[in-house]
């Protein structure tokens, strides 16, 4: 026997499949009847629905009182429960990390008269004295605040004896110009005056005179090494003959109040600026610790005049989109009301994100230009389908035309914008706050887009029509149009046949002056095309998932006609109500493609002649200029082998590219990007590129926590875990010998000054800069020989006498203390403390952080499991870590390749639920969600190409577009998947892509012209937004256009004939047939058992098949007639499909 388990397997998928497409069906039925139920309220109560959106809306508002700007740059883009975080938290409580900062680097002036003669040479005398001038001015600053002058001493960094801590180059004349001028023998009056070689010679200083190190290259940057011709004995062969830039930072103390630090850096600002303009010889760049904050938040600030531009561009598009030439039929008024409409949803969206604790942001800041052109597009989908329904339904009441309007292109709306909600919440779960502030923002903005839609959108384009039909002027509500009246407008408000100047109560009562100009809403509705010809829904007329038909026979846009005008012209009546009920069938069954793209004017001339016949003004509602180069021009040519093939080169080719440029894209977030372009913190970025970037790295420190140093085989663990930590590839080793190290020091202090202390040799104790060291630096530094670890009874006795020598040293432990009897306190033992390493130079490499933080972890383990295995049980990852102010910035660089694609799988895996739950095809739902993955990928070649880097501002644009793609590729989707055409993947493409194509089309472009404005922004981060984001349209427009068609056509899904009744209730054909025929045969058995009980039992069979003859009978008869009628028609096959449902409706 032949196998049957292939029929077996295919019967079950077709099952599965069929259940799937009911269940889908049921879900659309009721989200249709809601939408429905929407848009009949709304003709009942307009002002009603206007008024309470606008209340909404306004309430929503109330959370702008809540409104603040966050550009705190440790908060925007920083995991905020990362390790990196805690430990920098601990560290900056335990250890300080100072109240505040701020820095100037000197060089010298392009234009000066240094540059003439020593180039870029930075250390020269006149360069000196001019520091010290603005030193001078800095440490003069006082600001008033709480009741009292602050002066620089009240407000500086101290040292454990109480005085201003510097580390500055001027600190090597103990921040006294005197002192500099005495030792270089300079003049006040002449800054280039004294000897230059003796500023040489104390640059060169190892020490600053308070026995401090000097940390050379934090200092000194862009630095050149010349020989000495006869070096002294024991010194280095190289000396420091050049440097082009001299920094001198401030530091100033914990416990200040952040309102006394910014009046404090404003002055600090306000003097450098001055100093610069002033000097002569040289230029100072210059920041202040709230310097990146405050630019950032400018760059806020800055560039909100171009989101009224960006209205300014919404509104005139979507004015000249609605405008019409007609003074009545016009609708500018209502497309300045759908932006406003958008206004009201942002303003209201906004509200609500900041009710939710969400501050604004730089980010925030882009999404207006998105929010305002989603409402314009949802604006054009549901007008365009509204005319597309009149021109079907003339006849019907405006109640039932927004029923009608709102649970068919309404629902898709819904869908889309749902779906884009969706892919822009689950951006919510993200760990950087400003990607997910920004989700939360821009989820609010598209929720309230889609109630503001339904609600003030809706109410306004009722009362909008309603102008319409009284005929009066657009802009000019009380003045009534002279001229005929616009022959679609509604004659009757309500499908009781009351209200409106048409209605039964204006016409019964003499009540409307305009009741002349309208019939009774009883009039037939003339059929005044061809039935040959249907007109081409635009794309909200199949925008819905499952949209109403537009068979041939239907009603063409027109005005009612009275019966004895239909009747003398021998054409089909109907009235509008009928019309609209009767309309339940497949929107495109039986369609034919030929006569939907190119109407032949016999049609037009048949239409114009029972018009005048009706004595009525027809109007023909053709198709624009776009929706016929798309129907003749762009969608023929898709249909052909070589249009095919054309496309998939295209995204083949870019495909390759996203991909081979993914993994080249530069990383990180530099400073220069979050500031605008006109900011002072451009040339210290610049300064500090070219020079301490490339030549340093970060200082950090090694902490030890839960620690007593005391013991030797404790030290002997310190001091391995510095040589793991020298060791590891991101560690410049020989820079790190020049920091000041307490524990190295302090032994060689007891090993050098006490003889009577026995050190305790045992592995691990010695010097682990030995044999680390190296090039020309590693001259300057000579590791000594350590002999050994200090005996633990020796220890905090030796160290108290080391730390009153070296009191600097005092900011590297902690102490734990124990109370006198008198109060005081007494030191007992260190329980933590630090050591400094420096990283290498990051130079131009984006992914530095994210490498280096990783590095970091990877020491951090192998310390943990190799010298503190006993106490890392204990408290695991607590005893040993290293911290410095840049790793929280790395940990945040190190996620955002997991977290996009993290992200980007959520996201499609959302939008495909929300379009399962709505599109009843797999196959559509699978496209989609690869389109959606796509405009994603096709990014990266953007990014590539454009030198885009990957960071968060990135993270964010993939976000909008997952958000976005939807809208281009779903309006597609849900009518190819409802239309039938000619019965082939490619007919069924060109009818859908010719009915959605055009507005789709129309759409994108507005929502480009829109964020032009950000093209002009002053912040490089906005202006990357725009290349994104207008890359991300493009992508989508392009998919959605161009490839899913292409895709449609080759592996399409097969048509659904789907029956929508006049209430939205959406089922199969197949369902609605046995259904009736369920109904017939419980009639007819109820009609039996009726007859049964007059007559014999024995013949209750025999009547039962008669009864069931008779209604064949019947059947048979209608379905003659119908026949006989359609071959009285012009076009057989318009006869023929009236005659197929004729025999389904039975």
């Amino acid at each position: 026997m032949p196998d049957q388990r292939p029929e077996l397997k295919l019967a079950w998928y077709s099952r599965c499949s069929l259940g799937y497409t009911r269940a889908i069906l049921a879900v659309q039925s009721q989200i249709n009847k809601l939408n429905g139920h929407i848009g009949s309220f709304a003709v009942r109560r307009p002002w009603l629905l206007t008024v309470l959106a606008v209340a909404v809306a306004a309430l929503c508002a109330g959370g702008w009182a809540r409104f603040r700007i966050e550009s705190a740059s440790d908060v925007l883009w920083v995991p905020q429960h990362s390790k990196s975080m805690k430990d920098k938290d601990w560290a900056s409580d335990v250890f300080g990390s100072g109240g505040g900062y701020a820095q100037f680097m000197a060089t010298v002036k392009a234009t000066g008269p240094l540059a003439s003669q020593y180039g870029s040479n930075a250390l020269q005398l006149a360069v000196f004295s001019e520091m010290f001038r603005v030193d001078t001015a800095v440490r003069a600053i006082s600001v008033s605040y709480s009741g009292r002058t602050w002066g620089w001493e009240d407000i500086c960094e101290v040292n454990f004896s109480g005085t201003c801590k510097y580390s500055g180059p001027l600190n090597l004349w103990s921040m006294d110009f005197d002192t500099y001028l005495a030792e270089v023998n300079g003049s006040r009056t002449d800054p280039t005056a004294g000897d230059r070689s003796k500023l040489i010679g104390a640059v060169n200083s190892p020490r600053f005179p308070d026995n401090s190190a000097v940390s050379t290259l934090s200092l000194f940057g862009g630095i050149v090494l010349s020989p000495l011709a006869s070096p002294p004995p024991g010194s280095p062969p190289l000396y420091m003959s050049s440097a082009q830039v001299v920094s001198q930072p401030y530091g100033l103390r914990d416990g200040l109040s952040d309102s006394l630090k910014n009046k404090w850096y404003d002055k600090f600002l306000d003097v450098l600026k001055a100093q610069t303009a002033a000097a002569v010889h040289s230029k100072f760049a210059f920041i202040a610790g709230n310097s990146v904050d405050n630019e950032i938040g400018r760059s806020v600030t800055n560039d909100l005049y171009l989101v009224v531009i960006s209205v300014a561009i919404f509104v005139l598009v979507a004015v000249l989109g609605m405008s019409r030439t007609q003074s009545v039929a016009t609708r500018s008024s209502l497309a300045l009301l759908g932006v406003v409409s958008g206004v009201l949803a942002m303003v209201a969206g906004y509200g609500l994100s900041m009710l939710f604790g969400c501050p604004f942001t730089t980010l925030a800041q882009t999404l207006p230009y998105i929010l305002l052109g989603l409402t314009v597009d949802c604006m054009f989908i549901l007008t365009k389908a509204y005319d597309s329904l009149v021109a079907e339904h003339p006849a019907a009441s405006m109640q039932a035309r927004f029923r009608r309007l709102m649970s068919s292109a309404g629902t898709s709306v819904v869908v889309t914008l749902l779906a884009s909600a969706v892919a822009f919440a689950l951006g919510a779960i993200n760990e950087l706050p400003s990607v997910r502030w920004f989700s939360v923002y821009a989820t609010m903005g598209v929720v309230s887009i889609l109630v503001a839609t339904l609600t003030f959108y809706t109410g306004v384009f009722v009362l909008t029509e309603r102008r319409i039909a009284l005929n009066k002027v657009d802009c000019l509500c009380c003045m009534t149009s002279g001229g005929p009246r616009v022959p679609t407008a509604a004659t009757v408000w309500f499908e009781d046949g009351t209200g409106g100047p048409g209605g039964s109560d204006a016409i019964g009562a003499g009540a409307s002056s305009h009741a002349a100009y309208y019939d009774a809403p009883s009039a037939v509705v003339l059929q005044a095309r061809a039935p040959g010809v249907a007109s081409a829904p635009s794309r909200g007329a199949g925008a819905g998932p499952v949209a109403e038909s537009t068979a041939e026979g239907q009603p063409q846009r027109g005005s009612p006609a009275r019966s004895e005008s239909a009747s003398s012209s021998g054409v089909t009546q109907q009235t509008g109500e009928e019309s609209l009920k009767k309309s339940a069938v497949p929107l495109v069954a039986n369609t034919n493609l030929a006569d939907r793209q190119h109407p032949g004017s016999s049609s037009l001339k048949q239409h114009h002649a029972v018009a005048h016949a009706a004595g009525t003004i027809a109007v023909v509602e053709e198709p624009n200029l776009m929706k016929k180069l798309f129907a003749a021009y762009y969608a023929p040519f898709l249909t052909k082998w070589y249009g095919k093939v054309f496309v998939i080169a295209i995204f083949i080719g870019w495909a390759v590219l996203s991909a081979v440029g993914a993994p080249r894209l530069e990383e990180g977030q530099p400073l220069s990007e979050l500031a605008p372009d006109d900011s002072y913190l451009q040339d210290y970025v610049q300064v500090m590129e070219d020079t301490f970037q490339k030549q340093i790295g970060a200082p950090t420190y090694a902490y030890y926590r839960w620690l007593d140093p005391a013991p030797p085989a404790q030290q002997a663990k310190m001091l391995s875990a510095l040589a793991t930590g020298l060791d590891n590839s991101f560690t410049n080793s020989t820079v790190s010998a020049f920091q000041g190290n307490w524990l190295i020091d302090f032994i060689i202090w007891v090993q050098d000054n006490d003889p009577s202390v026995t050190l305790v040799s045992m592995p691990g104790c010695s010097n682990p800069y030995n044999g680390r060291v190296s090039g020309d630096l590693g001259l300057f530094v000579d590791p000594v020989t350590i002999k050994g670890c200090i005996p633990e009874d020796k220890f905090y006795t030796k160290l108290n006498e080391f730390l009153a020598v070296s009191r600097s040293y005092n900011d590297d432990l902690r102490w734990s203390h124990s109370v006198a009897a008198n109060g005081s306190l007494t030191r007992t033992k260190v329980w933590a403390s630090r050591l400094p390493l420096v990283h290498t130079a990051q130079g131009d490499d984006g992914s530095y952080g994210r490498r280096r933080i990783k590095s970091v972890r990877h020491l951090e383990d192998a310390v943990l499991d190799q010298q503190y295995s006993a106490e890392n049980t204990n408290a695991p990852d607590d005893v040993f870590f290293l911290s410095n102010g840049d790793y929280i910035y790395d940990e945040g660089d190190a996620l955002l390749g997991p977290m996009t694609v993290e992200y980007v799988l959520l996201a499609v895996a959302g939008v495909g639920l929300v379009l399962t739950l709505t599109l009843p095809s797999i196959r559509s739902v699978l496209f989609m969600m690869f389109a959606v993955g796509l405009t994603d990928f096709f990014l990266f070649g953007e990014m590539f190409i454009l030198g885009i880097r990957f960071n968060q501002v990135s993270i964010i644009n993939m976000i909008m577009a997952t958000g976005l793609s939807v809208d281009y590729s779903v309006y597609f989707a849900q009518r190819f998947v409802a239309c039938q055409a000619d019965g082939t993947l490619n007919g069924r493409m060109a009818l859908a892509l010719s009915d959605t194509g055009s507005a789709v089309f129309v759409g994108g472009i507005t929502a480009l012209l829109g964020t032009i404005p950000l093209a002009f922004s002053t912040s490089t981060i906005l202006r990357t937004f725009f290349a994104l984001i207008f890359g991300t349209i493009a992508f989508a427009l392009l998919i959605g256009l161009m490839l899913m068609p292409v895709v449609f056509s080759l592996v399409g899904p097969a048509p659904l004939s789907i029956n929508v009744a006049a209430d939205g209730t959406v089922k199969l054909e197949q369902d609605v047939r046995r259904d009736a025929a369920k109904r017939k045969e419980q009639e007819l058995a109820e009609g039996s058992a009726v007859v049964g009980q007059q007559q014999q039992p024995q013949t209750q069979s025999g009547d039962w098949r008669a009864s069931m003859a008779a209604v064949h009978a019947d059947a048979g008869a209608e379905q003659a007639a119908l026949q006989q009628r359609a071959a009285e028609q012009p076009d057989a096959k318009a006869g023929a499909d009236q005659a197929r449902k004729g025999e389904d409706n039975v």
